[in-house]
């Protein structure tokens, strides 16, 4: 057993002694244990909701959050995509107070946007009730209009700290808010009950807090800084507009995934109630893929970084040592969650046991996902954003008409299975096409190497 711990050691401190290799690994460890804390927070909230608000409560919950998402994609507009592009090559190219007037320039898109998708929301919220059937939900839909704008600029914010190579700092900005939410939602549980608190408790501590905390980091990290130097080159609105549009089309894609099930599932009558569960299901399946979000929000800014010095050796080397990394790091992960998917519904309260199939189905979609790495994540960074949006395009085509197909048949398992269809499906093509263009695999088999020549 030491020389077992020895030999991790020594590979461990050979990895960092690769400075590229070295700062994405630190980056991402240091996110992976926050987003476990964060999500482990927001997993025990998901506990209490469950146990002590119900599967219906959830599904409100879910309807509200789902309406959110899709309207904070296109407020985003593909803006904070760009930005993850933009600002490290920006600062590569010239300075940081370039990269910081194209993060200005971001955040003058998003107000606008978010003005625009205010009023919209405001005049659709009735027919946005009646279609879910839920006639007293037109004023929560509305409010929520309210929130969209710090919940996209709060996005805007960390992302942004991250492209600035600010990993740490912007991790941070991540954990006050998550405590202080299950803080409250303890204290009003138990104190203030109303069956809507959750819906509240989303407006202020995932909308609300993340942008208010982030303000700090991005005024003493990126703000102070840049405001000590001139700005050598600069972009318009347009040229955002016209790198950020393209990578819209892509997350209009994987909103089409994400947010298609929940439409289709009430379009067959599906209770809120196991709509509220399937939707726990997959926030739950999320977890196996978290190591890999924290990954891939750390290597994008290095991948640009390197690909604009014309360092694609590298490029390939960080992206395969991040794909047998995160698959190896989420595999008690993947065990878990795929074979003792009833017990982890079973926290939730004895009704939401009925999702344990549908939980096992997600989580072979996301084993999928982490084994083919940051397939989207190096296109994008590279300058292939465009065919990674077809890619993604052709995914959520195929999610729907899944969807269409097994819902009605199976309910929440037929929506999970068309998720996790779609989700291994744009993977595996995002990885062929890789190889096509760049000449290498990005994929992580154990004890197979696809480089090998």
């Amino acid at each position: 057993m030491p020389l077992n711990i020895q030999s991790y050691k020594d590979k461990l401190h050979h990895a960092l002694q690769d400075k590229n290799f070295g700062f994405v690994l630190k980056g991402s460890l240091s996110t992976a244990v926050t987003l476990f804390f964060v999500q482990g927070l927001r997993f025990i909230s998901g506990v209490l909701i469950g146990r002590y608000y119900g599967a219906e409560a959830s599904g409100r919950l879910t309807l509200i959050v789902t309406v959110m998402g899709i309207f904070a994609i296109f407020i985003n507009f593909g803006v904070k995509e760009a930005l993850q592009k933009l600002i490290p090559e920006f600062r590569e190219k010239y300075n940081l107070k370039s990269a910081y007037s194209i993060f200005l320039k971001g955040n003058q898109l998003i107000v606008l946007f978010s003005v625009i998708a205010a009023i919209i929301l405001y005049v659709i919220s009735p027919w946005l009730s009646r279609y879910w059937n839920e006639p007293d939900m037109v004023w929560l839909f509305r409010i929520s209009g309210l929130f969209l704008p710090f919940y996209v600029l709060g996005e805007l914010n960390y992302f942004s700290l991250r492209a600035a190579l600010k990993v740490h700092t912007a991790n941070m900005s991540l954990v006050l808010p998550t405590v202080i939410r299950l803080v409250v939602l303890f204290a009003i549980t138990f104190f203030l009950f109303r069956f809507d608190n959750p819906i509240y408790l989303h407006w202020s501590t995932i909308c609300f807090l993340p942008w208010l905390f982030s303000l700090i980091p991005i005024y003493r990290y990126f703000h102070q800084p840049a405001s000590k130097e001139i700005v050598l080159e600069t972009a318009n609105h347009q040229e955002v507009l016209s790198v950020a549009f393209p990578m819209l089309m892509t997350y209009a894609a994987f909103l089409v995934t994400n947010s298609a099930d929940v439409f289709i599932l009430k379009s067959y009558h599906v209770g809120t109630d196991m709509v509220g569960i399937y939707k726990t299901c997959t926030n739950i399946s999320m977890l196996a893929a978290t190591l890999l979000v924290a990954l891939n929000t750390t290597v994008q800014p290095k991948i640009t970084q390197l690909y604009t010095q014309k360092n694609l050796e590298e490029v390939q080397q960080i992206a395969c040592k991040s794909s047998k990394l995160i698959f190896l790091l989420s595999l008690p992960v993947f065990i878990i969650l795929l074979f003792f998917s009833k017990y982890v519904m079973w926290l939730y309260g004895n009704e939401f046991m009925k999702g344990a199939l549908c939980l096992s189905v997600l989580t072979i979609g996301q084993v999928l996902n982490t084994t083919c790495g940051p397939v989207a994540q190096l296109l994008n960074a590279t300058g292939y954003h465009k065919q990674f949006r077809n890619i993604s395009f052709f995914g959520a085509v195929v999610n729907i008409v899944i969807n269409l197909f097994l819902i009605p048949r199976y309910g929440i398992v037929g929506a999970a299975a068309a998720n996790a269809v779609s989700m291994i499906l744009w993977n595996v093509i995002g990885t062929f096409y890789i190889k096509k263009t760049f000449g290498f695999y990005i994929v992580y088999f154990p004890f197979l190497n696809l480089n090998k020549k």
